[in-house]
């Protein structure tokens, strides 16, 4: 791994070679398959240690967190070429507990890194009045973050995530898309399927299909979704995944994790994501003229 001199004794507002370019990199639309990884972990530590087949590193932001805490930075994990992409989608529990200054410290310390924001959770259980107002927690939270981000000149974009599920509930995401020209959702699909769940892919299209009428946006990337089977079908937009269990158990041997199965277990997956990428994408308004609930 690159040493925490090579990019952190450079005084602040100088930059490596590689953190510039991943300070254009990181506003590129997050396509194709990609892993998340848990951390800290000398196994997944290896597994990354000069990986030139690994764009962008998926990352929780507690597990992020331990990392700075431990080494100071991500460069002991990451090469210089990795893009983290931080992910503030947790456990309940987490993510009452972090705080807006939280979030700012670590993204400083991440930075040029993409940040997928988490705040309150929503759940179709919920009273319609609690969800709305999740939602609208949700929406001022990646505002003050976006405005604090702009204040502080970080090299960090935001996605924004799913809070909600029906079109009504995405349309509230519209003026915060138009004011800081956002283009990219995150959809978190982990909920989707498991406990009480069932397999609820046909339901999770849906629910996609929801987003992209209510807001227009250009690409999603699914988050918790790598499973062969799940990845056919979705809009012409959802051109990014990632998740870990799949590509863990294809990249798993009896001497731990390999980096030689990776190329061949991402080039399939992206040949099942992009089944659907020679369609013309429906127009917004045949989908908003069919708002599914479910």
């Amino acid at each position: 791994m690159s040493s925490q001199a090579d990019s952190r004794e450079l005084s602040r507002g100088q930059q490596t070679l590689h953190d510039a370019v991943n300070s254009r990199r990181i506003y590129e639309p997050v396509r194709g398959v990609h892993p998340r990884i848990e951390l800290p972990d000398e196994e997944y530590e290896e597994w990354l240690d000069g990986n030139r087949e690994v764009e962008y590193v998926v990352i929780n932001f507690s597990d992020a967190e331990e990392v700075v805490e431990r080494d100071g930075d991500l460069s002991q994990v990451l090469e210089p070429w990795h893009i983290p992409l931080i992910l503030g989608t947790e456990h309940d529990d987490d993510v009452n507990e972090r705080t807006f200054q939280d979030v700012v410290d670590l993204l400083e310390v991440v930075q040029p890194a993409i940040y997928v924001p988490d705040v309150v959770y929503s759940y179709n259980w919920m009273d319609e009045e609690i969800q709305d107002n999740a939602i609208e927690a949700y929406i001022g939270h990646v505002r003050d973050l976006q405005k604090e981000i702009i204040e502080q000149d970080f090299d960090v974009r935001l996605i924004p995530t799913n809070k909600g599920w029906k079109y009504e509930h995405f349309v509230e995401y519209r003026e915060l898309y138009n004011e800081f020209d956002y283009e990219e959702f995150a959809f978190y699909a982990v909920q989707y399927t498991g406990g009480d769940a069932g397999n609820a892919i046909n339901v999770l299209h849906s629910h996609v299909r929801n987003s992209i009428a209510a807001i227009d946006m250009k690409d999603i990337f699914l988050i918790g979704r790598l499973a062969g089977d799940d990845l056919f079908d979705f809009a012409p937009r959802v051109r990014g995944a990632t998740g870990l269990r799949q590509w863990k158990d294809a990249c798993s041997t009896g001497d731990g994790l390999s980096q030689d199965p990776w190329p061949e277990f991402q080039e399939n997956r992206e040949a099942k994501l992009a089944v659907n990428d020679g369609q013309e994408q429906r127009p917004v308004n045949e989908f908003s003229d069919k708002k599914e609930d479910n």
